[in-house]
């Protein structure tokens, strides 16, 4: 893989991470969700998780369970269905029309125009091969025959030369 592909494909994630943060900043109902299983960290450094339980929240201080393991297990338990991926898509989709010109121009890529303009040039010169082959016998014969009249007008030269 080549640096600016990898650069592409740090780009576009860099991007997908700031799409899904401004969804969730933007999405108020997603924003208290994911404030609901995020574990708080207190000015001692302990770490008290938050477990919802309807409108009970239960406080348990566990030392042994890292924040990613529970950050781990509380996205599992999260039922969002008012996350939709059509967001996401959209606005991805927008991020990519946006872009792609300067990714078919940084990488080199071929358009459909490209590939039709192509397409009949290509028609083209099969036309003009044609045309060119024809022209091609026409001159080889019309050639042969001039070369063949001078063959025989040396061969007569040659004749003379030698009958004096």
């Amino acid at each position: 893989m080549e640096a600016i592909e990898l650069l592409a494909i740090l780009i576009l994630t860099g991007a997908l991470v700031v799409l899904i943060y401004y969804y969730i900043q933007n999405n108020s109902e997603a924003l208290t969700k994911v404030k609901t299983y995020i574990p708080n960290i207190t000015p001692d450094g302990n770490v008290s998780e938050h477990v919802s339980l309807g409108d009970k929240k239960i406080e348990e201080d566990n030392e042994n369970i890292s924040v990613g393991d529970k950050l781990k297990d509380r996205f599992k338990d999260i039922d969002m269905p008012s996350i939709n991926t059509d967001t996401f898509s959209k606005k991805i989709d927008a991020f990519l029309d946006g872009k792609s010109d300067e990714l078919i121009k940084d990488w080199s890529l071929a358009t459909k125009n490209d590939v039709d303009v192509l397409e009949k040039r290509c028609e083209v010169a099969y036309k003009n091969i044609d045309d060119l082959e024809k022209r091609f016998k026409e001159f080889k014969n019309y050639t042969n025959e001039k070369i063949d009249n001078l063959d025989e007008r040396l061969k007569k030269l040659e004749d003379e030369n030698l009958d004096e």
